[in-house]
């Protein structure tokens, strides 16, 4: 589970498992790496939508995410 979304500065990824974070502007620029963590802090992002990718065990879930 990922939330809130949209967002204005954190975003809570809510799983019991190691994962890693990957957040992609629109054009498809890495903009945050974040690995073994469960909160993601956008504040310092400008508005819009991002492409959220979290890797465990060698599979990636995609996610949209909008910060406001």
């Amino acid at each position: 589970m990922v939330y809130p979304n949209p967002t204005k500065d954190i975003i809570i990824i809510e799983t019991r498992l190691e994962i890693e974070i990957e957040l992609y502007n629109m054009i498809g620029k890495k903009v945050i790496y974040e690995s073994n963590t469960k909160r993601l802090d956008l504040s310092k992002l400008p508005s819009g939508m991002y492409n959220m990718s979290i890797l465990y065990n060698g599979n990636r879930y995609s996610k949209k995410v909008i910060k406001q």
